[in-house]
């Protein structure tokens, strides 16, 4: 008997290591606008969605409408033509997600990334099977740390909040997950640390990928 039927997954930093990735596209796109970026600051913010990360990494508070979408553009690009090779897989992902999903659990990525890019990089990374449905940026009004996508995958699944897992790397899937009433997974490899992650609510926490299935499968 599982002890969830719906796991709600985060793609970057928790399934995916893509903090490189993101990190080299963002700062090739912020300096040809003349900002500079910390690296340290990407790692702690790059669970954020476009363009809301833009702001994070220049240390501004907002841009122009025009240049967001410029910004965002040239960053798409940048990102899919240099930066997606950089992206591996943390260990054990391909035979965990094999082993929930054959356990009759929905698998279900919950993520501030958009569809064309989370389908492209899960196909890329040959676990695209594993999974049951995406809930991205474009199917709801509010983004992590809102509880919208997680709301929005308790409604398409049908299951109870107690019945779903939501697992992340970052206090804005904490707090999302929290916030929607369902149990919390933190990883312990991500951008926050786990001490920020259990202060937001998570009842577990893992150093490996592959330690999901004690928690999902009991």
């Amino acid at each position: 008997m599982t002890h969830y039927k719906v796991v709600m997954l985060d793609f970057d930093g928790t399934t995916a290591c893509t903090v490189h990735a993101i990190y080299h596209a963002a700062t090739r796109m912020l300096n040809s606008y003349g900002y500079e970026v910390e690296r340290e600051v990407v790692y702690k913010n790059f669970g954020l969605a476009l363009p809301y990360a833009f702001y994070s990494f220049a240390g501004v508070e907002s841009f122009d409408e025009a240049t967001s979408r410029a910004m965002t553009a040239d960053y798409n690009r940048i990102y899919r033509e240099e930066a997606e090779p950089l992206i591996e897989l943390f260990d054990g992902v391909p035979q965990t997600l094999a082993a929930i999903k054959s356990a009759g659990v929905k698998i279900v990525i919950a993520s501030n990334n958009v569809h064309p890019v989370l389908e492209r990089q899960l196909t890329n990374l040959g676990i695209r099977e594993y999974i049951d449905d995406i809930v991205a940026v474009e199917d709801v009004e509010n983004v992590k740390p809102a509880p919208d996508i997680a709301l929005e995958v308790l409604r398409r699944t049908g299951v109870a909040p107690s019945e779903a897992l939501v697992v992340g790397d970052s206090t804005y899937d904490m707090d999302m997950g929290r916030e929607a009433g369902c149990d919390l997974c933190g990883v312990s490899y991500g951008g926050h640390t786990p001490d920020i992650l259990c202060e937001k609510g998570a009842q577990y926490i893992i150093d490996n990928f592959s330690d999901l299935l004690k928690i999902v499968l009991g």
